[in-house]
């Protein structure tokens, strides 16, 4: 490791790299259980079924996913409003806890017992919305503290790191009552998945092209409204679909309603100047990219799926959300931490590698799961399985991923800088880091 680097520790520019290692793990081990439910055939699960696709979700959504986004952003706000970052403390608290509910509710589930289930995945639950809520203060921290404005970014910058005590507090509360009030289940899944997820991966997107990249895709000026708006999308799609159970709008408003979002974000990223920059081979996350391009699909299968033109049983989760989990926030996320850790260890961006079979391995699935959409629709025959070559090439980009952060955290840290290039420029001391004057 550099001399560069303080401490001789990762720790001290925060900690996405214990993160990415907890979240490459975990999303394996959730893999393996999701096949593990998928394939077994006891009473215990098809009796228990909501319950464990509940527990089995807010695993993925608050667990190795939430890693991710806490490593990267947790990593960066300190350094991006030059404020002294959080206490190493902090993380590994955070992390104990994340990973001890992942774990928690992977037990449960193993268990095939209802009374061990409940008190187990009620643990695990527990610990993964107190991990989001023990991360208030740092974000607070960093927002009053911070010196100046990510003007590239706007409101998309902060209001994740606001937003995860919330929802941390939201679905413990809806895990909680989910049998005396109905629906709170679903509505806490709709919560993450179509509101939270769905905001966090068009600030990766912003942050990659127009911070990172400079490309400008979207103007500072007009930044603060295209949030707003967005998030105002994602909210009426959000609540379309309760309304619609009450037979207060139609289905086809909803359906429209669940497209529109995600085709409103897509204009808003340019992509006419995206393309031009592609084509002047402009240095970019490959794996960044190919997120944005299925941005629209998501909205179709929404559109699709609201009106009832493509099918799929109560035990699967949506083409929507499935295309959004893997097929956008998964790649999205991964190719940010990988060009953000390449930029730690200060690899020109003219020399960097895709990782190819990634970016195949997932695109392929992707490619395999809209057609298994598109050919329901035209046969009109309910979906009662994913294709199952698609969820391999899941599996083998899940484990492609974790081979890579195994090889970046056990043998290739000897090059790693503690301010990462690029970042520098907005530190008043960058041999210090975050949060030290130049006098100081």
């Amino acid at each position: 490791m550099s001399d560069d680097d303080l401490n001789g520790s990762p720790w001290s520019s925060g900690s996405y790299i214990h993160l990415m290692l907890a979240s490459v793990v975990m999303q394996f081990l959730f893999m393996l259980t999701a096949i593990w439910v998928g394939t077994n055939g006891e009473d215990f699960y098809e009796s228990n079924l909501d319950d464990i696709r509940l527990a089995l979700r807010m695993q993925l959504a608050m667990g190795w996913m939430m890693c991710l986004i806490a490593g990267l952003g947790f990593s960066l706000l300190p350094i991006i409003y030059d404020v002294k970052g959080f206490d190493k403390s902090v993380m590994r608290i955070y992390i104990g806890m994340n990973v001890s509910g992942q774990i928690a509710i992977i037990l449960a589930i193993l268990s095939g017992k209802e009374e061990i289930f409940n008190s187990l995945a009620t643990v695990g639950i527990t610990l993964l919305c107190g991990s989001l809520m023990i991360l208030r203060n740092p974000a607070m921290t960093i927002i009053k503290n911070k010196k100046s404005e990510d003007k590239k970014l706007g409101p998309f910058s902060y209001s994740i790191g606001a937003l995860m005590p919330i929802i941390g507090l939201i679905i413990l509360g809806c895990w909680v009552l989910r049998n005396e009030i109905s629906g709170l289940g679903d509505f806490a899944e709709d919560l993450v998945f179509e509101f939270f997820i769905p905001l966090t991966i068009g600030t990766v997107i912003i942050s990659h092209f127009n911070r990172r990249l400079d490309w400008e895709i979207i103007s500072p000026n007009n930044i603060g409204k295209v949030f707003a708006i967005y998030a105002l999308l994602l909210l009426l799609a959000l609540f379309s679909e309760p309304l619609v159970e009450r037979d207060d709008i139609s289905n086809r408003l909803s359906a429209i309603l669940q497209f529109i979002p995600y085709m409103f974000f897509f204009i808003m990223l340019n992509p006419k100047k995206i393309i031009s920059q592609i084509i002047e081979e402009m240095p970019h996350s490959k794996m960044v990219m190919a997120g944005v391009l299925w941005m629209p699909v998501i909205g179709f299968a929404g559109y699709m799926e609201a009106m009832s033109y493509v099918q799929t049983t109560d035990a699967m989760m949506s083409y929507q959300r499935w295309i959004l989990i893997f097929g956008v926030a998964f790649q999205v996320l991964w190719g940010f931490a990988i060009y953000l850790h390449e930029d730690h260890k200060k690899v020109s961006i003219h020399v960097r590698k895709s990782k190819i079979l990634i970016l195949l391995s997932i695109n392929i699935a992707v490619l395999i799961t809209a057609y298994s959409m598109f050919t329901s629709w035209q046969n009109s025959k309910p979906i009662e399985q994913y294709p199952k070559i698609g969820i391999a090439m899941f599996t083998l980009s899940y484990l492609l991923i974790l081979i890579y952060w195994l090889k970046e955290t056990f043998f290739s840290l000897d090059n790693w800088y503690k301010t990462p290039m690029f970042y520098d420029k907005y530190l008043s001391n960058p041999k210090l880091g975050s949060g030290f004057d130049v006098e100081d």
